[in-house]
């Protein structure tokens, strides 16, 4: 028992002892731990400190780069505005030297026998020069001073005016009594010029200079299919030259294309209004009544000009007028087509075919053998040919 009791008292003793130690180490470990928290905690704020000055230090720098870089494109755009201006400047302010006529009336009385001449005196202001010259001449003690009258002129060229002073300057001599030794002096009046200043104009278009400009952006607007502003374009053409009939033919196409043939019309009449011999107008405003179905307004159209010499528009005239049932000036037609070109016998075959209509046999007859001569109509054209002209004869 006391052997028992022996260890169990050691074991007690022992217990405290370790409890102690596992406490103390425990308490070290904590210590520990926190100190390394810090630590990681610290090295971790100075990273992300030098990390953030180190960003910033690039942006700071890139900031200034692109300063010192718009700065120089800065500095090298105003150095080639200065040449330019200079440049300009130079060209531009020419200085043409006028010459100088020097009108003297002096009196014929015994001169001086000391003369004196003084220098020419030329002012130079802003790229102008006015040469001034003085001629002085000393007359007797007992002559009059006489004036001398200096006309000066200059003649500025410039791209934008022309600008012509004239200037006058009177020298007046005024000597005292005695001999030439004795002092004398001079008044001079110069009369000094006014600086020049360049001034820039703008030069207004011409009308036809204005139109081409137009008619070449409607072309462009044509080919990128932009009709509405095409057609806004070829209006103000129009308008600056209304006499201009192959521009309001292309408006009238255009308006023809989208079907409004009313406005077509009324643009057409008014270029005929303005130039009534035009044919182009008439056959393009005859082609859109006869789109519309009105053959005898398209006749009307065309009668004014019914004896002129062009095989397309009798040709059109022609067939109007047959389509009108208004044979005789279908015929008048077809003999002015005969006249332009005696050689083509679907001409006579035309006339003769109006004359078989209006039962005009003999002239249809005549005409019918005129038109097999020609040798140039196809075998289905000569078949009918010499068919009416049995049934003729018969």
């Amino acid at each position: 028992m006391s052997v028992i009791n022996q260890m169990l008292k050691d074991l007690e003793q022992r217990s405290p002892e370790s409890n102690a130690r596992t406490v103390q180490s425990g308490h070290l470990e904590s210590t520990y731990s926190s100190k390394i928290i810090v630590l990681v905690t610290s090295i971790s704020v100075f990273a992300i400190c030098f990390i953030s000055f180190y960003v910033w230090h690039l942006v700071s720098e890139n900031k200034a780069l692109k300063a010192e870089k718009d700065n120089s494109q800065l500095s090298q755009l105003v150095t080639n505005q200065v040449n330019k201006a200079s440049e300009l400047e130079i060209n531009e302010n020419r200085t043409y030297t006028a010459p100088i006529t020097i009108e003297e009336n002096q009196q014929t009385k015994k001169p001086n026998n000391k003369q004196r001449n003084l220098p020419a005196i030329v002012a130079k202001k802003m790229s102008i020069s006015v040469p001034i010259d003085l001629d002085k001449t000393l007359l007797d003690n007992h002559s009059e001073s006489d004036f001398q009258r200096i006309a000066a002129k200059t003649v500025i060229n410039n791209s934008s005016s022309r600008v012509t002073p004239a200037k006058k300057m009177v020298a007046d001599t005024h000597s005292h009594s005695g001999s030439v030794s004795k002092h004398s002096h001079d008044i001079i009046t110069l009369v000094k010029t006014k600086t020049n200043k360049m001034s820039v104009s703008r030069r207004q278009l011409s009308a036809d200079e204005l139109a081409a400009q137009k008619l070449v952006l409607a072309e462009k607007a044509l080919v990128a299919k932009q009709i509405d502003k095409a057609e806004k374009l070829l209006e103000e053409v129009v308008i600056i030259k209304p006499n201009d009939s192959q521009t309001r033919k292309k408006l009238a196409a255009l308006w023809f294309g989208r079907q409004a043939y009313q406005d077509a019309v009324n643009l057409l009449s008014q270029g005929i209004a303005l130039n009534g011999k035009d044919s182009s107008l008439r056959q393009m405003k005859a082609r859109i009544h006869l789109k519309q179905g009105q053959i005898t307004t398209a006749l009307n159209t065309l009668k004014p000009l019914a004896q002129l010499k062009d095989e397309q528009y009798q040709i059109m005239l022609a067939n109007t007028a047959q389509q009108a049932q208004q044979n005789n000036v279908a015929i008048e037609s077809y003999k002015i087509l005969i006249v332009i070109q005696p050689d083509v016998g679907r001409w006579y075959l035309g006339l003769a075919v109006l004359h078989d209509k209006s039962s005009q046999f003999n002239l249809a007859s005549v005409a019918y053998k005129q038109a097999l001569t020609k040798n140039d109509l196809s075998v289905a054209s000569v078949n009918f040919i010499q068919q009416r002209i049995q049934a003729i004869g018969q």
